[in-house]
């Protein structure tokens, strides 16, 4: 999120229990020219959509449960520094004030919230957001998620992160989720001599220390791996995604995430923290069944439908399935497609070199090519990616 200058709207999400106050609060940021972007309930649902949108600014209600709210300003300030906080309640002492400061919020108002005390604190905001004048614009969390073994997630992951760096002006880093050992590296042809866990070797994990555990692939893609063994992965916790994403998206332009199908804390907090979810399929009974259960599992999960998109892999004219059967069955469009181009995938995994370019010629390197061309052309915006056409 760029800084944005006095008269640029301000772009809010409202977390308020109070129906009314939401009313409210849309009403008058409409007539002030703030662009009310979303809004919530409750700080579970509101932190979906902060993660999603990357607000300037959040309107959140200190409810009676505080220590939750002081959490979720704490997760906000982690995962998306960029973002200011202000926090309204009917209490104000000046220990709730300070506590309130402690915990990350930028401005307090007093409930009933008035007009005018609301627009002091966004003309605080917009201030702060002027002088903040070498921000940088947060990246994009694309997960690939892999419905079945085998189905080539990873090699999707390599060659989209390859072809991504194609783009001179786009910093492109490829994460392997792995916790047992992943094989992102070996498809590049670059086994991972560094991990997460050198990184929290001294503590917190900062800018400055990824980028010691970082490797470059010839391509001009970074590659960062969460452990390096199956006894470093047993050390990785669910507060560790939230400070590695949020120094990576720092970063980088687009983090790529190779996800595995395994699902845990950590890797559902990913997930949540992603704008878009791959979820990659094939045209077979056995995998368009694993799609179906695993979609059924999001929506348990609470994870917004609009952010899954489904792609599918080999595409062959010969499959007994076609896609439009894919599409009924899971009741959802196919976002992208790969063609089935067996030979240079299989010379890219002999080699550890992506098939975009080993054989940038071949229609399968053609398609990745087109769906890194399409998410740089997606990149500017800050809702999540959302392509129509399909590869």
């Amino acid at each position: 999120m760029t800084a944005p200058d006095k008269n640029q709207t301000l772009r809010l999400i409202v977390i308020d229990s109070d129906a009314q106050t939401r009313i409210d609060v849309k009403r008058w940021a409409g007539e002030k020219g703030v662009r009310v972007i979303g809004e919530a309930e409750n700080t579970k649902l509101g932190l979906r959509l902060v993660r999603n949108l990357d607000p300037d600014v959040v309107l959140l209600e200190l409810a009676a449960s505080s220590a939750q709210t002081m959490e979720t300003v704490k997760r906000i300030g982690e995962e998306l520094p960029n973002t200011r906080v202000i926090l309204s309640s009917h209490e104000a002492s000046p220990q709730l004030i300070l506590s309130c400061i402690r915990a990350g919020a930028h401005e307090f108002v007093a409930r009933p919230i008035e007009p005018s005390e609301l627009e002091k604190a966004l003309e605080h905001i917009r201030k702060l957001e002027t002088m903040s004048v070498n921000r940088r614009k947060r990246g994009k969390v694309l997960s690939v998620f892999s419905t079945k073994g085998g189905i080539g997630a990873t090699s999707f992951v390599a060659n989209v992160g390859a072809a991504l760096a194609t783009h001179t002006d786009v910093r492109t880093v490829l994460v392997d989720l792995s916790f047992q050992m992943g094989d992102l590296g070996l498809l590049l042809d670059q086994p991972a001599g560094y991990s997460l866990t050198d990184a929290l070797e001294e503590g917190a994990v900062d800018e400055a220390k990824l980028r010691s555990t970082l490797s470059e692939h010839r391509s001009g893609v970074s590659l960062f791996t969460v452990a390096a063994s199956p006894e470093a992965g047993e050390d990785v916790t669910r507060e560790h995604m939230l400070e590695l994403f949020g120094a990576l998206t720092a970063m980088f332009d687009f983090v790529i995430v190779d996800v595995g199908r395994h699902l845990d804390d950590r890797t559902v907090e990913v997930l949540e923290l992603s704008q878009t979810i791959f979820m990659m399929s094939a045209l077979d009974l056995p995998t368009v069944r694993n799609a179906c259960r695993y979609l059924d599992i999001f929506d348990r999960l609470e994870f917004e439908r609009d952010k899954i998109r489904v792609v599918v892999n080999r595409v062959d004219k010969k499959s007994r399935l076609t896609v439009k059967d894919l599409e009924s069955t899971i009741n959802m469009d196919v976002f992208w497609t790969i063609p089935n181009d067996s030979e240079p995938m299989s010379l890219a995994i002999d080699t550890g070199v992506p098939a975009v370019i080993n054989s940038p010629k071949r229609k399968v390197s053609q398609s990745f090519r087109s769906l890194a061309d399409r998410l740089c052309e997606m990149g500017g915006e800050n809702s999540s990616v959302s392509i129509e056409a399909t590869g």
